[in-house]
């Protein structure tokens, strides 16, 4: 289901550039689709809590996941402006739905295993990420229509969430409980870096393919490389990733993660190349990846709140960025320009790097 997740983000990112250029759309009037998106996602997060409580964290998985491939396919049906809107928010209701019960499951999953596995979780979404740039840049360069790549998307996904639904554990949330919560003051910091962190991902998902064709000059079917190469050394080092922590400790993975997002970003805005612009969002893929998982266990360890709460209370701070920060900086590239509004993602990394004290040195017990 985490492929799911992230094959749907691929696709949509790498479609991104076609959507605006098929509305001929200003930066701002592009940013007003992606928040469309994003007040979905937003709207949907408390009351996939309540779905959570009612129906069972399987069931919810299930059905946003389900909701989500009927969505891509509205999505790549639509033919006007308004309508376009319309579907964008669906669409962010579904995947930001799935999002958070996807996470909450998977945070029950880790504390039934008794050691760090959610950086590997994480990486199936990397994978699904990197699948879904890739068949959408393929598929964009081999003159499909819009509407048939998120056909075809809909079409996979139904696929593998029929393929995934008989696995999934039946020992994670139970109807009638939720790990759903509202910050608090003990996870504040902690959820102050994912919301920096959540900020740098939407970022680099819904900007860098139309940046690489925009300022790079990169064709559309080529201008989901950057986004590519960002998604393949994620999922790379994602699958590392608990190993790293096990050895370092999450500071030293989590600093020295930041600190390389922020060289291969910064290289990427200096030098829009195509080549040299990828090669730094790869780098910037292989920083980053770990950055989240560390946070979430963290927030699984902040004493005096559950596991379950602290990740859910982290992830909804973090999620609230990742879905409303693009739009901010498309409206930002309206006043300075995409290249100059970028460097917001290079902040956000150097942040991390420098604050990332507030998570505690001792890493988490080995797992099986």
């Amino acid at each position: 289901m985490f492929w799911v997740s992230g094959f749907d983000m691929g696709i949509w990112a790498s479609q991104i550039p076609r959507i605006k250029a098929g509305f001929s759309l200003s930066d701002s009037g592009l940013a007003t689709i992606v928040f469309g998106f994003a007040v979905g996602a937003i709207l949907t997060m408390p009351i996939t809590g309540a779905l959570t409580t009612r129906l069972g964290g399987v069931r919810t998985v299930v059905a946003t996941g389900l909701a989500g491939a009927v969505s891509m396919a509205l999505l790549g049906a639509v033919e006007s402006y308004p309508w376009l809107l319309a579907a964008a928010l669906l669409t962010g209701v579904a995947l930001g739905g799935l999002d958070v019960a996807m996470n909450t499951q998977a945070s029950v999953i880790e504390r039934a295993w008794g050691g760090p596995i959610m950086s590997g979780i994480h990486g199936w979404f990397s994978l699904g990420s990197l699948a879904g740039a890739a068949a959408g840049g393929g598929l964009t360069a081999a003159a499909a229509s819009f509407q048939a790549v998120l056909s075809i998307a809909a079409t996979l996904d139904l696929v593998a969430i029929c393929a995934a639904a008989s696995w999934l554990s039946v020992e994670g949330v139970p109807a009638g409980g939720s790990n759903f919560a509202w910050p608090r003051r003990a996870v504040l910091g902690i959820g102050l870096l994912c919301l920096l962190a959540f900020l740098f991902e939407g970022g680099v998902f819904d900007w860098t393919a139309v940046y690489l064709h925009e300022v790079g000059g990169a064709s559309l079917g080529a201008s989901s490389a950057g986004f590519a190469g960002f998604s393949l050394s994620m999922a790379v080092t994602r699958f590392a990733g608990d190993a790293f922590v096990r050895r370092f400790g999450p500071r030293r993975v989590l600093a020295g993660g930041a600190g390389l997002a922020a060289f291969g970003i910064a290289l990427a805005c200096a030098v829009p190349d195509l080549l040299v612009a990828t090669a730094g969002l790869t780098l910037a893929g292989f920083g980053e990846a770990n950055v989240v998982p560390v946070l979430f266990s963290a927030a699984g360890r902040v004493p005096g709140v559950t596991p379950g709460g602290g990740i859910a209370m982290a992830a909804t701070m973090g999620y609230g960025a990742f879905v409303l920060g693009p739009p901010a900086i498309g409206f930002l590239a309206d006043g300075v320009g995409l290249r100059l509004a970028l460097l917001v993602l290079l902040g956000c990394a150097l942040a991390i790097a420098v604050c990332g004290r507030v998570v505690e040195h001792r890493p988490p017990p080995p797992g099986h």
